[in-house]
Order: structure tokens, then sequence, then C-alpha cells
């Protein structure tokens, strides 16, 4: 668990290293797309790691968690300044609108398995309750049959 945040910081600290890269260099094309590349990356691992593990989290774990989404919206601010200094506004409007595609379908999703994992506790407890009915059934039945045997218990 803790391996999976970390390697979402991981993740935003190359993207970091990267965004300062084409910041001192004035950047090229390439560059912007190995940022763009590692924008992606970061934040499908954020999305991953998030979908593994909602609601399971230690307090140590979500406050790393808040910490990386916060800093997602502080690359996503560089990258717009970036692209706008390099005069490509249009594609980073286009980025943007593949993220917000992706982003609602990871939010579809882990809406999907908040509901799934509690449909699955509602059933277990369902169980739970089935098992411990059936178990003191048969222990009255077991008690009935121990008394009759006994002589205890006649009819």
């Amino acid at each position: 668990m803790i391996g999976e945040v970390a390697a979402v910081i991981s993740a935003l600290k190359a993207l970091n290293d990267g965004i300062n890269t084409i910041k001192q260099s004035a950047g090229n094309a390439g560059d912007l797309q190995a940022i763009v590349g590692r924008f992606a990356g970061a934040s499908e691992k954020y999305q991953e790691v998030e979908k593994a593990r909602t609601g399971r989290m230690s307090y140590k774990e979500a406050l790393a968690m808040e910490s990386a989404k916060r800093q997602l919206a502080n690359f996503d601010r560089q990258l717009k300044d970036i692209c706008l200094m390099q005069g490509q506004g249009n594609l980073y409007n286009s980025i943007k609108q593949r993220m917000e595609e992706s982003r609602l379908a990871h939010e579809r999703e882990v809406k999907r398995l908040r509901k799934q994992r509690a449909e699955m506790k509602k059933m277990l407890s369902y169980f739970g309750a089935g098992l411990f009915l059936w178990g003191s059934v048969m222990a009255f039945v077991w008690l009935f049959i121990w008394l009759y045997r006994s002589g205890s218990f006649n009819f």
C-alpha cells in the first residue's frame, strides 16, 4: 500500500523535474510532449491508487494522496503556462479535454466500486445473520435430540 502511494509521489517528482527543465531551457515540442506524457502517467497512477484503495487508506496515506492531488493541480497550471508561452494554447485545450474524459470515467468507476463494496458488505451481513440463525437452529435441534435420548425429555 505504501509502495503504491510512493509510486505516485515519485511520478510527481519526475514530472516536477521535467517542468523545471522546460522552464529553464525554454523547451521544445519534444520536451513538452515528454512532460504531457509524465503528467498523464502521474495522473493515471493517482487514479489507479485511489480506485484500488477507495476508503481503505491509513491517515498517512490519505494525506499523501491529498498532497499528490494538489501537486497534480499545480502541475496542470504550470503546463497551461508552458503551453501558452510556446503559443500552443490549443494543445493545452485538447490535453485537458482528453484528461476530463478520463477523469469522468474514473469518477464513474470509483462510484461503481463504492456501490459494489457497500452491496458486498450488505450481502455479507445477511450471510452472517443467516449463518448465525442456521447455527442456532442446529444447536437447538442437537440439544433437543440429546435431551430426548437421555430420557430427560419425554412426550
